[in-house]
């Protein structure tokens, strides 16, 4: 358990690793230039209220009046640049359209997923992201009906997210004209609503102590089908989706039982653009944990500090000393 000490330098801790701006994407290679397309906001703080309407498309971001409009295709590739961080959580994107105007829209209502990506081979996805210079690319879906799109880009830090309301959402939203042969995307899902602050992959109380990383998917719906005029469909790949994540918890003293449980969700055949898609079984994983244990903590877990009674080593990364009462494995 966290002393009153070692809770708030936990939070400074994971402020400082997270702060992060969408600056920059291009389509097919092409970029319209730095921060040009893009609603920046005001600074690089996260939304942390998934009630509040800035969480369609951040602070300030209800308004694209003087914001370009880029040209896109159906099938594109979006390759999106981030300021680093080595923060641990799954990154989405998300379309709202086609749109009257993009400009004028508030992003505030139905969006469809078109690509998700969480913990794949040992690794969260903005680990990945990290590893390429800020750097993340997917496609846009092939059946798309003609006109003018947001396109959001969301990084979800979870280092914090033991706490309610820790969980960091960190949003981008751009501007597109897109060109396609037409279609209709399901399921939509709304923001603000879809997301809960008691989400279990918001709010991840276990997420130091028995959090299996293999079993998380990310917030909202499972990535969309866009089914075009001729009912041609076409489904963008997720990495590691689980369609439903029950997690039970049972404390006792200092030691953390938890027992996840993964159904996932079923596909549908499909069209698929050259991503990793990943398939997997019904899946019950168990794990316990003692703050006593010599396993070392996991990878972001607490390693030091004054209090301290837990492990000292890392069983992944290296054990960084933050100040006399918290360190940290990275």
């Amino acid at each position: 358990m966290y002393s009153k000490f070692i809770l708030p330098s936990l939070m400074l801790v994971a402020q400082a690793l997270a702060h992060q701006n969408l600056h920059q994407f291009w389509v097919n290679g092409v970029t319209p230039g730095y921060q040009v397309g893009i609603r920046m906001p005001p600074s690089n703080s996260p939304v942390t209220d998934v009630t509040s309407a800035d969480i369609a498309c951040n602070v300030n971001g209800s308004n694209g009046a003087n914001v370009a409009v880029i040209n896109a295709s159906a099938g594109d590739t979006i390759e999106v640049q981030w300021d680093t961080s080595g923060h641990p959580g799954p990154i989405v994107h998300s379309l709202q359209g086609p749109l009257s105007s993009a400009k004028s829209a508030s992003g505030v209502g139905d969006w469809f997923k078109i690509q998700e990506q969480n913990y794949v081979d040992g690794k969260w996805a903005n680990e990945v992201m990290l590893a390429n210079a800020g750097k993340f690319s997917f496609k846009l879906p092939s059946n798309l009906a003609s006109g003018e799109y947001l396109l959001r880009s969301e990084m979800l830090a979870l280092h914090a997210s033991q706490t309610l309301d820790g969980a960091q959402f960190y949003i981008g939203c751009m501007q597109l004209k897109i060109t396609g042969p037409g279609g209709n995307c399901s399921p939509t899902y709304k923001l603000p609503g879809a997301y809960k602050a008691t989400d279990n992959n918001i709010y991840v109380s276990d997420f130091y102590y028995g959090f299996v990383p293999e079993t998380y998917s990310a917030p909202g719906p499972a990535v969309a089908t866009c089914v075009g005029g001729g009912g041609q469909q076409t489904t963008l790949a997720t990495t590691t989706r689980a369609a439903t994540t029950t997690a039970t918890t049972t404390r006792a003293s200092s030691t953390t039982t938890t027992v996840r449980t993964t159904t996932p969700a079923a596909t549908t055949p499909a069209t698929t653009p050259a991503t990793t898609v990943r398939t997997s079984t019904t899946t019950t994983r168990a794990a316990t944990t003692s703050a006593s244990s010599g396993t070392g903590a996991p990878l972001y877990g607490q390693c030091g500090g004054q209090g301290w009674t837990g492990p000292t080593t890392c069983a992944s990364g290296t054990c960084k000393y933050s100040n006399e009462w918290y360190s940290q494995c990275l």
